[in-house]
Protein backbone atom coordinates (compact mmCIF):
# COMPACT_ATOMS: atom_id res chain seq x y z
CA UNK A 1 0.00 0.00 0.00
CA UNK A 2 2.54 2.75 1.17
CA UNK A 3 4.65 2.02 -2.34
CA UNK A 4 1.44 2.26 -4.36
CA UNK A 5 0.70 5.78 -2.74
CA UNK A 6 4.49 6.95 -3.88
CA UNK A 7 3.48 5.98 -6.85
CA UNK A 8 0.00 7.56 -6.54
CA UNK A 9 2.22 11.30 -5.67
CA UNK A 10 4.40 11.04 -7.90
CA UNK A 11 2.18 10.61 -10.95
CA UNK A 12 0.06 13.22 -9.40
CA UNK A 13 3.15 15.49 -8.98
CA UNK A 14 3.82 14.98 -12.68
CA UNK A 15 0.47 15.58 -14.60
CA UNK A 16 -0.82 18.23 -12.81
CA UNK A 17 0.14 22.22 -12.57
CA UNK A 18 1.21 23.31 -9.26
CA UNK A 19 -1.96 24.02 -6.56
CA UNK A 20 -0.91 27.53 -6.25
CA UNK A 21 -3.76 28.56 -8.54
CA UNK A 22 -6.65 30.10 -6.45
CA UNK A 23 -10.45 29.33 -7.92
CA UNK A 24 -13.15 30.69 -5.88
CA UNK A 25 -15.68 29.33 -8.17
CA UNK A 26 -14.79 25.71 -7.16
CA UNK A 27 -15.16 26.41 -3.32
CA UNK A 28 -15.64 23.01 -1.77
CA UNK A 29 -16.66 21.09 -4.76
CA UNK A 30 -17.55 17.68 -4.58
CA UNK A 31 -15.89 14.67 -5.54
CA UNK A 32 -15.81 14.43 -9.60
CA UNK A 33 -13.66 13.34 -11.98
CA UNK A 34 -11.59 16.65 -12.35
CA UNK A 35 -11.09 16.62 -8.87
CA UNK A 36 -10.56 13.06 -7.17
CA UNK A 37 -10.73 14.69 -3.68
CA UNK A 38 -12.70 17.63 -3.81
CA UNK A 39 -11.36 21.44 -3.23
CA UNK A 40 -10.46 23.14 -0.55
CA UNK A 41 -11.71 26.71 0.84
CA UNK A 42 -9.66 28.52 -2.05
CA UNK A 43 -11.09 25.76 -4.47
CA UNK A 44 -7.39 24.34 -4.78
CA UNK A 45 -7.68 20.79 -5.30
CA UNK A 46 -6.85 18.27 -2.65
CA UNK A 47 -5.08 15.91 -4.89
CA UNK A 48 -3.04 18.15 -6.21
CA UNK A 49 -2.28 19.66 -2.87
CA UNK A 50 -1.51 15.84 -1.23
CA UNK A 51 0.71 15.63 -4.33
CA UNK A 52 2.61 18.72 -4.16
CA UNK A 53 2.85 18.62 -0.31
CA UNK A 54 4.11 14.47 -0.23
CA UNK A 55 7.11 15.29 -2.71
CA UNK A 56 8.11 18.52 -1.30
CA UNK A 57 8.48 16.75 2.16
CA UNK A 58 10.56 13.98 0.44
CA UNK A 59 12.81 16.32 -1.24
CA UNK A 60 13.66 18.34 1.97
CA UNK A 61 13.73 15.03 4.42
CA UNK A 62 15.68 12.51 2.37
CA UNK A 63 18.84 14.76 1.00
CA UNK A 64 18.75 16.21 5.43
CA UNK A 65 18.99 13.05 6.83
CA UNK A 66 21.61 11.60 4.32
CA UNK A 67 23.74 15.41 4.97
CA UNK A 68 22.84 14.41 9.05
CA UNK A 69 24.63 11.29 8.63
CA UNK A 70 27.68 12.25 6.96
CA UNK A 71 27.95 15.32 9.14
CA UNK A 72 27.73 12.93 11.69
CA UNK A 73 29.89 10.30 10.55
CA UNK A 74 32.77 13.17 9.89
CA UNK A 75 32.58 14.67 13.28
CA UNK A 76 33.33 10.23 14.59
CA UNK A 77 36.32 10.41 12.41
CA UNK A 78 37.75 13.68 13.91
CA UNK A 79 36.72 12.20 17.54
CA UNK A 80 38.38 8.92 16.68
CA UNK A 81 41.62 10.73 15.29
CA UNK A 82 42.20 13.74 16.97
CA UNK A 83 42.88 12.43 20.59
CA UNK A 84 40.66 12.27 24.02
CA UNK A 85 40.45 15.95 24.07
CA UNK A 86 39.01 16.75 20.71
CA UNK A 87 36.55 13.45 21.50
CA UNK A 88 35.76 14.22 24.64
CA UNK A 89 34.67 18.64 23.34
CA UNK A 90 32.91 16.64 20.57
CA UNK A 91 30.66 14.26 22.64
CA UNK A 92 29.64 16.96 24.99
CA UNK A 93 28.59 19.16 22.20
CA UNK A 94 26.58 15.72 21.20
CA UNK A 95 25.49 15.86 24.76
CA UNK A 96 24.00 19.27 24.49
CA UNK A 97 22.44 18.49 21.87
CA UNK A 98 20.78 15.76 22.83
CA UNK A 99 19.39 17.05 26.03
CA UNK A 100 17.70 19.86 23.80
CA UNK A 101 14.94 19.32 21.98
CA UNK A 102 15.14 18.92 18.55
CA UNK A 103 12.35 20.95 17.33
CA UNK A 104 13.34 23.77 19.55
CA UNK A 105 17.20 23.94 18.39
CA UNK A 106 15.72 23.83 14.45
CA UNK A 107 13.32 26.51 15.48
CA UNK A 108 16.43 28.74 17.04
CA UNK A 109 18.01 28.43 13.28
CA UNK A 110 15.00 29.14 11.25
CA UNK A 111 14.30 32.22 13.18
CA UNK A 112 17.98 33.67 13.81
CA UNK A 113 18.67 33.32 10.33
CA UNK A 114 16.44 32.74 7.93
CA UNK A 115 13.74 30.49 6.22
CA UNK A 116 15.93 30.11 2.94
CA UNK A 117 16.31 26.16 1.67
CA UNK A 118 20.17 26.58 3.00
CA UNK A 119 18.93 27.41 6.24
CA UNK A 120 15.86 25.03 6.22
CA UNK A 121 18.22 22.36 5.65
CA UNK A 122 21.03 23.00 7.78
CA UNK A 123 18.08 23.69 10.61
CA UNK A 124 16.98 19.90 9.93
CA UNK A 125 20.89 18.89 10.05
CA UNK A 126 21.43 20.84 13.36
CA UNK A 127 18.36 19.05 15.36
CA UNK A 128 18.93 15.45 13.96
CA UNK A 129 22.86 14.85 13.99
CA UNK A 130 23.22 14.20 17.67
CA UNK A 131 21.20 11.05 18.07
CA UNK A 132 23.40 9.83 14.32
CA UNK A 133 26.40 10.38 15.96
CA UNK A 134 25.91 8.96 19.62
CA UNK A 135 25.04 5.90 17.52
CA UNK A 136 27.62 5.79 14.95
CA UNK A 137 30.59 6.49 17.72
CA UNK A 138 29.64 3.83 20.13
CA UNK A 139 29.45 1.28 17.23
CA UNK A 140 33.31 2.95 16.30
CA UNK A 141 33.77 2.06 20.29
CA UNK A 142 33.00 -0.89 20.08
CA UNK A 143 34.62 -1.65 16.60
CA UNK A 144 37.98 -0.18 18.02
CA UNK A 145 38.34 -2.72 20.83
CA UNK A 146 38.36 -5.60 18.16
CA UNK A 147 41.00 -8.34 17.35
CA UNK A 148 41.56 -7.18 13.19
CA UNK A 149 42.01 -3.04 14.51
CA UNK A 150 44.74 -4.31 16.92
CA UNK A 151 46.26 -6.28 13.90
CA UNK A 152 46.08 -3.44 11.66
CA UNK A 153 47.83 -0.72 14.48
CA UNK A 154 50.30 -3.46 15.43
CA UNK A 155 51.09 -3.25 11.57
CA UNK A 156 51.83 0.20 11.33
CA UNK A 157 48.45 1.33 10.65
CA UNK A 158 47.26 5.17 11.07
CA UNK A 159 44.15 5.82 12.74
CA UNK A 160 42.83 7.87 9.60
CA UNK A 161 43.74 4.47 7.95
CA UNK A 162 42.26 2.26 9.81
CA UNK A 163 38.74 4.34 9.92
CA UNK A 164 39.11 4.59 6.32
CA UNK A 165 39.89 0.56 5.34
CA UNK A 166 38.27 -1.46 9.02
CA UNK A 167 35.64 0.89 10.50
CA UNK A 168 33.52 2.41 7.46
CA UNK A 169 32.37 -0.77 6.05
CA UNK A 170 31.63 -2.38 8.99
CA UNK A 171 29.64 1.06 9.70
CA UNK A 172 27.68 0.74 6.52
CA UNK A 173 25.04 -1.70 7.69
CA UNK A 174 24.37 0.94 10.37
CA UNK A 175 24.07 3.90 8.31
CA UNK A 176 21.57 2.51 6.18
CA UNK A 177 19.20 1.42 9.36
CA UNK A 178 19.96 5.01 10.55
CA UNK A 179 18.97 6.35 6.91
CA UNK A 180 15.57 4.25 6.88
CA UNK A 181 14.72 4.80 10.61
CA UNK A 182 15.37 8.22 10.70
CA UNK A 183 13.67 9.59 8.01
CA UNK A 184 10.67 9.15 9.94
CA UNK A 185 11.40 11.38 12.48
CA UNK A 186 12.71 14.40 9.98
CA UNK A 187 9.07 13.62 7.66
CA UNK A 188 7.21 14.59 11.20
CA UNK A 189 9.98 17.41 11.88
CA UNK A 190 8.98 19.07 8.55
CA UNK A 191 5.21 18.47 9.30
CA UNK A 192 5.15 20.48 11.93
CA UNK A 193 7.30 23.17 10.83
CA UNK A 194 4.51 23.47 7.57
CA UNK A 195 2.27 23.86 10.35
CA UNK A 196 3.63 26.16 11.70
CA UNK A 197 3.71 28.43 8.29
CA UNK A 198 7.69 27.67 7.85
CA UNK A 199 7.55 25.94 4.48
CA UNK A 200 10.44 25.20 1.38
CA UNK A 201 9.26 25.86 -1.75
CA UNK A 202 5.80 27.06 -1.27
CA UNK A 203 6.07 29.04 -4.15
CA UNK A 204 6.31 25.91 -6.37
CA UNK A 205 5.04 23.55 -4.49
CA UNK A 206 2.40 25.15 -2.46
CA UNK A 207 1.40 24.91 1.44
CA UNK A 208 3.19 21.64 2.90
CA UNK A 209 1.28 18.94 4.58
CA UNK A 210 1.24 20.37 8.02
CA UNK A 211 0.00 24.00 6.57
CA UNK A 212 -2.74 22.21 4.72
CA UNK A 213 -4.19 21.33 8.28
CA UNK A 214 -3.42 24.35 9.87
CA UNK A 215 -5.59 25.98 7.05
CA UNK A 216 -8.35 23.30 6.99
CA UNK A 217 -9.28 22.77 10.37
CA UNK A 218 -12.00 25.68 11.02
CA UNK A 219 -13.43 23.97 7.73
CA UNK A 220 -13.60 20.09 8.95
CA UNK A 221 -16.97 20.11 8.61
CA UNK A 222 -17.27 21.45 5.04
CA UNK A 223 -14.13 19.94 3.38
CA UNK A 224 -12.87 16.79 5.80
CA UNK A 225 -11.07 15.34 3.24
CA UNK A 226 -8.74 18.83 3.02
CA UNK A 227 -7.41 17.38 7.19
CA UNK A 228 -7.90 13.84 6.67
CA UNK A 229 -5.64 13.99 3.15
CA UNK A 230 -2.85 15.43 4.37
CA UNK A 231 -2.71 13.65 7.51
CA UNK A 232 -3.05 10.06 5.79
CA UNK A 233 -0.12 11.52 3.68
CA UNK A 234 1.80 12.50 6.65
CA UNK A 235 1.07 8.92 8.07
CA UNK A 236 2.18 6.57 4.90
CA UNK A 237 5.16 9.02 3.98
CA UNK A 238 6.09 7.60 7.71
CA UNK A 239 5.31 4.23 6.84
CA UNK A 240 7.01 3.65 3.94
CA UNK A 241 10.53 4.13 5.92
CA UNK A 242 9.17 2.74 9.08
CA UNK A 243 9.77 -1.03 7.91
CA UNK A 244 12.66 -2.82 9.37
CA UNK A 245 14.20 -6.20 8.74
CA UNK A 246 13.87 -8.00 12.42
CA UNK A 247 17.07 -10.26 11.50
CA UNK A 248 19.20 -7.22 9.76
CA UNK A 249 19.26 -5.17 12.40
CA UNK A 250 19.68 -8.21 14.88
CA UNK A 251 22.76 -9.57 12.51
CA UNK A 252 24.33 -6.00 12.94
CA UNK A 253 23.64 -5.75 17.02
CA UNK A 254 25.66 -9.13 17.41
CA UNK A 255 28.49 -8.36 18.74
CA UNK A 256 31.63 -9.12 15.98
Amino acid sequence: MKYIYLVIILTGYIFLSSPNRIALDSTFCEINLNHLLGCDRLGRDIFTLLSYGSISTLVIAIPAKIFSIFFSLFLSLISYTSGRYISLIINSFSSVFLSIPSLLIALVIIYSFGKGFEIFLISLILSDWAMSYETIYSKISELSNSGFVYVSKNFGGTDSYIFKKHIIPELFPLIKILFITGIPSVIMTIAIYSYMGINFGSDYFGPGLGEQISFSRDYFDRSPLSIIAPVIGIFLLVNVFNTKNNKKIKTINEPI
